[in-house]
């Protein structure tokens, strides 16, 4: 058995902004729509959110004898923003969030079993058929907000998420997070220029991915993007959702944008493909080619209006 109350200190103890602990049980249809999602389209020609689709919704078949979930969550709002005609997404400002939270996970799994011998976990990070957003709700960290990304009370929707799940179990476990604190606020439906945000007959918000910006920009691998796409001169994923809401818009900053980067950042636009690979390697833009880079730069430079 694990100690709920260690767990967390260690996670603290690693850098990490959250951590909460759920039992590793099957997610409902309610919560997580994604048979509806999948029926309606809404995943484009990402085919990869096809397969294992109970596994997505049930972690003991993506980990045999699972019995518990501990969440993760490392808060990464930016300081600053970059400037410039062809901007990215905040999260991709600094290193790679797969690498950083994979190291944070393995150094806290280490920690966890120096003090507990028989721990044993497998570590997740956005690579897995496992729901990252609603293993977060169900370890009462946060709730889904109506731009379908989780939202935490106090760090808002810049978070990046992972999971650690375990076949130990844990002596208490947290509760689900039960209310929705978005309440009548449409601020992300209403901002998002390509109206990406629709919802579910359950009434759970979903994102449409073809008119997607995040998706577009990085997903899609078309020589060219749709005529009607407005990217708000994004040139790599998206914010607009993010920045309108009243959480984001309170919640402190995380992480420090220093001046090299931002420039090196900036300086992207005009980067010939070996300069581009060579700083996308460990950072988040190492998503998309160079081609992509290059499409999504004369996106943004053609259609530019409306807010931030």
């Amino acid at each position: 058995m694990i100690n709920s109350a260690l767990i967390k200190q260690l996670a603290a103890a690693e850098g990490f902004s959250d951590c909460g602990i759920a039992r590793a049980e099957r997610l409902g249809e309610e919560e997580y729509p994604l048979d509806e999602w999948l029926g309606a389209g809404c995943q484009a020609d990402m085919h990869y959110m096809e397969r294992n689709a109970e596994m997505r919704r049930d972690p003991r078949l993506l980990v045999d004898g699972a019995q518990t979930v501990i969440s993760l969550v490392l808060a990464y709002k930016p300081d600053s923003q970059m400037d410039g005609s062809c901007r990215i997404s905040q999260y991709a400002y600094g290193e790679d969030y797969h690498t950083r939270l994979k190291r944070m996970m393995f150094s806290l799994m280490a920690a966890i079993k120096e003090r507990c011998p028989d721990f044993d976990g497998r570590p997740f990070v956005d690579t897995a058929p496992i729901s990252d957003r609603h293993w977060a709700v169900r370890a009462g960290l946060g709730w889904i907000g109506r731009n379908t990304l989780f939202v935490h009370p106090r760090y808002g929707s810049y978070c990046f998420l992972g999971e650690i799940v375990t076949s130990a179990v844990a002596d208490n476990y947290d509760k689900m997070y039960s209310i929705n604190q978005c309440g009548e606020c449409n601020r992300c439906v209403q901002a998002c220029p390509n109206n990406a945000i629709v919802t579910s007959r359950f009434g759970a918000a979903m994102v449409d991915a073809r008119r997607c910006t995040s998706y577009n920009t990085i997903e899609n691998r078309a020589e060219t993007l749709p005529d009607e796409l407005d990217t708000r001169g994004y040139a790599f994923g998206c914010d607009i959702c993010q920045s309108v809401c009243p959480f984001n818009i309170q919640a402190p900053a995380s992480f420090h944008l220093d001046n090299e980067r931002q420039r090196q950042l900036e300086d992207l636009v005009d980067a010939g493909e070996e300069k581009f690979r060579t700083f996308s390697k460990h950072s988040a833009l190492s998503r998309i080619k160079y081609t992509q880079w290059q499409r999504n730069i004369d996106k943004a430079k053609t259609k530019k209006t409306g807010i931030d």
